[in-house]
Order: C-alpha cells, then sequence, then structure tokens
C-alpha cells in the first residue's frame, strides 16, 4: 500500500525518516536519564538532522508546488551541510577532548552552509526557475549551481576525515583497541561509499547499482553509530567498575554506604555518621627489633603475606579493615552480633599468626607475635583532610580504648584482651575462654575498665 501512497522516488527516504525519528526519539528518552553524558547528545543530534535531512527528501519528492520543492530541497540541503557538525561533535565526545580547532572550523563551515541552504537566493545558491533532476525522471528540484555540490563535497570531505582518523586510531591502539571504534568506522565508511555512489551516478558516471542508495547506507550509518554508543557506554561502566573496586580496597565499603551515598563523586570531607560497633584493634610485637633484624625487602614481603592470611580471616567473619597502621591493623565490626563475630575473628587471627610461623619455619627471634586488643560502643565514620587531599576514618572513645587494651597484652603478657563491654555482648554459650584481670585504668577513660583475657583453647 505505501508505493501508492507516496511517490517512488520518495520511499526510499521516507523509510530513513521514520526508522531516524524513532531513533531519535528513543535516543531522547535515554539521555533524559543519563544527561551528563556526552555521546547520547551527539548522537540525538545525529538522528535529528537525519530526520530533517529525509523529512526534506520526502517533501520535495512528492512534487506538490514549487514552494514545496523549493522548502523540502532547503530543509534537505540545510541538515546535509551540518551533519558534520554532529560528527564532529560525536567524535570528540567519544574521547572526552574538548572540540580542536579543527573541529570548530568544520562547525562553523557548517552553520554558514546551512544557512545559505535556508537563506540564499538565485540560481547560484538556491532558487528558480527550477530544473529536472539529472538522474530521476519527472522530478524537479532548485537550481543550485555551487551551493549543493559544495554542501555535497564539504559532507563526503569531513566523513573520509573522520573515517581516516578512526582507521588510524585504530592501527595506533594495537594493543588497546577501544572496541567502539570499529563500529564507527564501519559506519563512517557506508555513508561515504553510498554519498560517492550517488553524486557519480547524478554525474553521469556509470555505476553497478542502479537508484540511489545514499538513503540506505545513511540507515547504516545510524545503526553502527548506535552501536559504538552502547560499546562506549560498556567499556566506561567497566572501567567505573574497575575504578571502584580499587578505590574500595582503600576505602572500605562499609564507609562508602555513609559518606558516598549519592555516588563517589558526593564524598566531602567532614561527612560522618555515628553507630555502635565493635572495634578490634591488632600489633606485631617486636617489630622495631624484627626490622632490625630482617632486610627491608624481606620484612615487607613477610607483613605483606601476614596481612593477606589477617584480611583472609577478617572478611570470613564480615569485618572490615579500616587501616593498615604500619606494624597494626584496625578492624571494624558492625551489627547486633558484631562482638561476637569480632572475638572469635581476634582467635582466628592468632591461630593464623601461629600457622603463618609454621609454615615459614621462622626462628624463635623472627617469629611473629601479635598482640589484640577488642572494645564495644559508639564510633564516628567518616572523612578528615581537605577538599583536595582526604581520608577515610573511624574516630572515638571506643577506637582509643581498643588501642589501649591491645598495648596492655605487652605489660600483661597475654595475647589478647576484651573489655566488659564486649563480655557482655557474647552470647551465653559461648565458645571462648575467658579470664577475669580486673580492672585496669586506661589513658583517655575517667573511670576503670574491667578486663578480660580470651583464652586460647
Amino acid at each position: 500500500m505505501l508505493p501508492h501512497l507516496i511517490p517512488h522516488y520518495s520511499v526510499g527516504p521516507f523509510i530513513g525518516l521514520i526508522a531516524n525519528a524513532v531513533m531519535a526519539i528513543l535516543c531522547l528518552v535515554t539521555l533524559i536519564l543519563y544527561r551528563q553524558y556526552r555521546p547520547l547528545r551527539s548522537l540525538f543530534l545525529f538522528y535529528l538532522l537525519f530526520t530533517f535531512f529525509f523529512l526534506g527528501w520526502v517533501i520535495y519528492g512528492f512534487q506538490k508546488s514549487p514552494q514545496s520543492i523549493l522548502l523540502g530541497y532547503r530543509i534537505d540541503l540545510a541538515a546535509l551541510a551540518l551533519l558534520p557538525a554532529s560528527w564532529a561533535w560525536f567524535n570528540s565526545s567519544l574521547s572526552n577532548d574538548r572540540l580542536g580547532k579543527l573541529s570548530r572550523s568544520m562547525i562553523g563551515i557548517s552553520l554558514l552552509l546551512a544557512g545559505l541552504a535556508l537563506l540564499g537566493q538565485g540560481p547560484w545558491l538556491m532558487g528558480s526557475p527550477l530544473v529536472p533532476h539529472e538522474i530521476a525522471s519527472g522530478i524537479l528540484r532548485p537550481q543550485s549551481k555551487i551551493l549543493r555540490p559544495l554542501i555535497h563535497s564539504f559532507s563526503l570531505l569531513v566523513c573520509l576525515f573522520y573515517f581516516l582518523i578512526t582507521v588510524h586510531k585504530l592501527w595506533r591502539m594495537k594493543d588497546q583497541r577501544p572496541a567502539y571504534l570499529l563500529p564507527f568506522a564501519i559506519g563512517m565508511a557506508f555513508w561515504l561509499l553510498g554519498g560517492l555512489h550517488d553524486a557519480l551516478r547524478s554525474a553521469g558516471i556509470p555505476v553497478p547499482i542502479h537508484g540511489q542508495i545514499l538513503w540506505f547506507t545513511s540507515f547504516w550509518l545510524s545503526i553502527f553509530l548506535t552501536i559504538t554508543v552502547a560499546l562506549h557506554f560498556r567499556s566506561l561502566e567497566l572501567a567505573i567498575r574497575e575504578a571502584r573496586d580499587v578505590f574500595e580496597k582503600f576505602v572500605p565499603p562499609a564507609y562508602l554506604r555513609r559518606i558516598a551515598s549519592h555516588g563517589l563523586g558526593s564524598i566531602r570531607p567532614g561527612e560522618a555518621d555515628q553507630q555502635w560497633a565493635t572495634i578490634l584493634c591488632c600489633d606485631i610485637h617486636g617489630f622495631t627489633a624484627l626490622s632490625e633484624r630482617l632486610p627491608p625487602g624481606q620484612l615487607i614481603t613477610l607483613v605483606n603475606q601476614l596481612y593477606e592470611e589477617i584480611a583472609h580471616v577478617v572478611n570470613a567473619k564480615q569485618g572490615v579493615i579500616d587501616k593498615f597502621l604500619g606494624d597494626a591493623v584496625l578492624c571494624i565490626f558492625e551489627g547486633v552480633d558484631s562482638a561476637q563475630r569480632a572475638v572469635a575473628c581476634g582467635v582466628e587471627m592468632l591461630a593464623s599468626v601461629r600457622a603463618f610461623n609454621a609454615e615459614n619455619d621462622s626462628p624463635a627471634n623472627q617469629s611473629i607475635q601479635v598482640g589484640i586488643g577488642v572494645h564495644y560502643g559508639t564510633v564516628i565514620l567518616g572523612t578528615i583532610g581537605s577538599s583536595e587531599r582526604m581520608d577515610s576514618t573511624v574516630l572515638g572513645l571506643t577506637v582509643n580504648l581498643a588501642k589501649r587494651l591491645e598495648e596492655l597484652t605487652k605489660s600483661l603478657n597475654v595475647a589478647m584482651l576484651i573489655s566488659d563491654e564486649v563480655a557482655r555482648q557474647l552470647p551465653d554459650g559461648h565458645p571462648h575462654t575467658l579470664r577475669s584481670l580486673g580492672e585496669v585504668s586506661v589513658k583517655g577513660s575517667s573511670s576503670p575498665l574491667a578486663i578480660y583475657e580470651v583464652v586460647e583453647s
């Protein structure tokens, strides 16, 4: 039924009009969701220009009146003149670069040619009387002795330029070729071949395909640019995920849920949240003496291997390592059973240290001994520093007292101490053996602190 309603000359352009109009609408809906994604903006402009390009083609293809023919041809040529501007913007948005001088010049020329197409008068630019189309019988179009070939040549040259630029990037980046560059190059090649074919056919040069194919290759250019944006978005998503995974190695996820609830870009100095938690502090005893006996490289390797074992234990108990403080580790446990998991974690840490010494067959003077202090109370999770350099941290009396208990393990010659607050949080029938060591006065606490040794069974 379509051929009876639309002239044969406008059937292909009509299909291109519908396809690009639908793509523009879909792109606009997606753009509302991802407003900051630059390639999507330039892709929407591209679809919009292609829609007007085919709209003008369809209008003058109906051949209703001299005025409609002139209007349709103006719209067609103006949209074609602006396409290079969309390609320049699209190319710069893919690489996240600002428009260079050459790209800005192309955009300026596109705007100038589009203005001439819309407002130009006379047979040299755009005017009457109408003349027969060189290759389409029964089709009239305005005279444009200079402007039409100028716009066609400019569009083809810019298309060729970006095709060569993209191929050069693919050749230069042999090891890390971005996947999105290939469909961009293919799409530009399709449109270039279609434009050259129709230009040669208009000039009377024999070509293998009879009929205009620019509308068909334009459709494929739209498809390949869509694939380009999809692959580019996917590459950004993977890069962001990798950056987030690396970031979480330095800033614990428990902190990010509070100080970056609106994304990493929302982190500011002073972001804080107070809650109840259990703090575990683990310190390597005799680290200074050990560092004097071992070469620096061997010492770092030894400590990293130990911290790897400790990290596995902490993760298994659903704890978070807040910081590695040289020869000490500060861990935080959240939840109603945080004290139980922290104590179990400390016991397993001591077991892993013994196993570590046995595996490394460490002599007595090089074996690693640790002290662990655990306290329960309120803590402040937040960020400190300046706008240029920030760090996440946990602050409060609970942290200080956990550190003081860890320091007491040296003078009391025990491996692990917990406070009375931690002991009261342990459930009935817990598997740990606790030995009361009475009350002690610790720095930072206004009242004596009842402490217990966790006796390893």
